[in-house]
């Protein structure tokens, strides 16, 4: 899919290449939102009104600044810090039984269970990290987005961002050890 062609679309009014747009990115959007930390109902929430902001303030974009993918997931990380900010507010606690049954029918063979096991045990120590270092991490592994532009979305340094993804690194996998224990 040519997303520069689509974003000239969008550019002369055609709205139906703003829905290109949303179905390139709902998946990549809707993982990196997964692993900030906000449970499901938020992260559905969140995404919509990263895609209606998107499209509402697509004058705003300046393609000579960033690529767009760049532009939507700050928009995305902005929306999703205010969301946990205000859920921390009610002092909402993450575990094991509050995260999504992954077949959805509780009966998983003994790999898939084991899967589904470590993902829950991963995504409990990924939300013993601070919000920046989980956002930090979720686009560099699973957005796959290269250190300058992530140091863009989160509005710092390529060595800020370098230093912040050891340090995570290190302190996820203290968590993950200790979850062992």
């Amino acid at each position: 899919m040519d997303i520069k062609a689509l974003l000239k679309r969008i550019e002369g009014g055609d709205r139906s290449a703003f829905t290109s747009v949303v179905e390139h990115f709902h998946r990549p959007l809707f993982g990196y939102l997964g692993r900030m930390g906000p449970h499901q109902g938020p992260v559905e929430e969140i995404a919509q009104e990263t895609f209606l902001r998107a499209w509402s303030r697509f004058g705003d974009y300046d393609p000579t600044r960033a690529e767009f993918s760049t532009w939507l997931f700050t928009i995305a990380r902005n929306l999703a810090l205010h969301e946990l900010a205000r859920a921390s507010g009610k002092h909402e606690v993450a575990t094991a039984e509050a995260l999504p049954d992954i077949a959805g029918d509780g009966i998983q063979p003994p790999d898939a269970l084991s899967q589904a096991q470590r993902r829950r045990r991963v995504q409990i120590a990924l939300r013993g990290l601070p919000v920046a270092d989980r956002s930090a991490l979720a686009l560099v592994y699973f957005r796959e987005l290269d250190l300058a532009s992530i140091a863009r979305i989160e509005g710092c340094s390529i060595g800020a961002i370098k230093v912040r993804l050891h340090r995570a690194k290190q302190r996820l996998r203290q968590l993950l050890e200790e979850h062992d224990e």
